[in-house]
């Protein structure tokens, strides 16, 4: 070479964009990870006798979500800013991490105040009791104060991790290095352009979690006083809501990149995500549906079926697209031979 930079994403100029801010941003997040694996709370059994030990995975699972999405994040962006290959300027990264470890934090720290009673979601729970009553999903903390349980290490963890990983953010994003740094994402060489499958299977992940796990209903339960409850699938089956959340976010920024010709992935490449991603939020709406967390006692309502279509048409649009990139290579390798 006949200057002194060094080639893209190798050498010194690949890691002149890390600042010190970021390494304590991975740091936190790791300290994230070990909280997930390990214990948070110790809480009374029924009777007195004994103790029940809490995780994190099922002891909150919302906010374990949001600790895990916060934590791979903050790794992820390290990584492809050593890497020079960022698809977000220095600014942007730092505040995607600072705002997703300030909301773990915040969310955390609550469930520190106001740990949950119980693991196990009832069918006979009214909407009363969840946003107050056992503390499952929210409550108030003086609701709260009759818990009696024990904060362990692994909480610990997690919460000096997430307030790591915020601070870590946002000083990144205020620092002279995230001004100087830019965005060079990856793009792939050949690219497939406005597509309508491709709307299509954004269409799809999006309804899958729309009309699944906002407002819609996707269980319906006796109430404890009578009557029914409906349940939209986000706060009964919360791993599920938060995995086909995030897989309709990446769907939707893969096919926006797409349309722009972007995308880092090639044609077959995309095709073969859609699908595989369409297939995974298809099975876990369709487990739910078989096996709902309430028991045998719950009702499946239509916005449930709903969803589980939706994730459908995302697998037919992923194979669609695949079948019309293997016809085009055909197409292209008959005009390309001699008469």
């Amino acid at each position: 070479m006949t200057t002194g930079e060094a080639p893209l994403g190798r050498g010194p100029a690949a890691r002149q964009y890390l600042s010190p801010w970021l390494w304590v941003g991975a740091a936190g997040a790791v300290l994230q990870l070990m909280g997930l694996g390990s214990d948070f709370y110790s809480v009374p059994k029924q009777g007195g006798t004994g103790v029940d030990i809490k995780g994190a995975w099922l002891g909150i699972p919302h906010t374990s979500d949001l600790i895990l999405i916060s934590a791979l994040i903050a790794i992820g962006l390290f990584a492809l800013t050593a890497a020079n290959r960022s698809p977000l300027r220095g600014r942007s990264s730092g505040l995607w991490i600072g705002v997703l470890g300030l909301l773990a934090t915040l969310q955390l720290g609550y469930r520190m105040i106001a740990p949950p009673f119980k693991i196990n979601v009832q069918g006979d729970q009214t909407v009363a009791n969840v946003f107050g009553g056992d503390c499952q999903f929210y409550c108030s903390p003086g609701a709260a104060a009759g818990a009696n349980a024990q904060l362990l290490t692994g909480i610990w963890f997690g919460f000096i991790g997430c307030v790591l990983v915020a601070v870590a953010g946002f000083a990144h994003a205020a620092s002279r290095r995230a001004s100087d740094s830019p965005a060079r994402p990856h793009v792939a060489k050949e690219q497939l352009g406005p597509n309508p499958w491709l709307a299509l299977a954004a269409i799809g992940t999006a309804a899958a979690f729309i009309v699944g796990y906002t407002i819609f209903p996707f269980y319906t339960t006796a109430g404890a006083a009578g009557g029914t409850v409906s349940w939209s699938g986000w706060l009964p089956t919360p791993h599920t809501s938060s995995l086909v959340g995030v897989l309709a976010v990446v769907i939707v920024w893969l096919v926006a990149a797409a349309v722009r010709y972007r995308s880092p992935l090639g044609p077959a490449a995309l095709a073969g995500t859609i699908a595989m991603v369409g297939f995974v939020i298809a099975s876990r709406i369709f487990l739910r549906i078989l096996a709902p967390p309430f028991g045998a006692g719950a009702t499946i309502e239509l916005p449930a079926y709903v969803a589980l279509a939706a994730a459908v048409l995302a697998i037919v649009a992923g194979i669609a697209l695949a079948r019309g990139r293997r016809r085009s290579l055909a197409t292209r390798n008959l005009r390309a031979q001699p008469a």
